[in-house]
């Protein structure tokens, strides 16, 4: 299994993710009161996804280094 190649895909995804949060997070300025509560929950929760995903991105990608350099885990 290729983790350098895994990472990267989660890696995108977590740019993808951050991009539509400072989407987001734009809208704010322009928002009534129950359109930020709104976008507040959801650039909560697309955070939280782009951190997992840059986490384990950043982890698949140490794990394809070690592998490359014949170090077990």
């Amino acid at each position: 299994m290729d983790f350098i190649a895994w990472g990267k895909e989660y890696l995108q995804e977590a740019r993808a993710l951050k991009a539509r949060t400072d989407l987001l997070r734009r809208r704010l300025l322009s928002a009534d009161a129950a359109e930020r509560k709104e976008l507040n929950y959801r650039i909560c929760l697309l955070y939280s996804m782009y951190l997992e995903c840059r986490s384990t991105g950043r982890l698949l990608q140490s794990y394809g280094g070690k592998e490359d350099s014949g170090h077990e885990k």
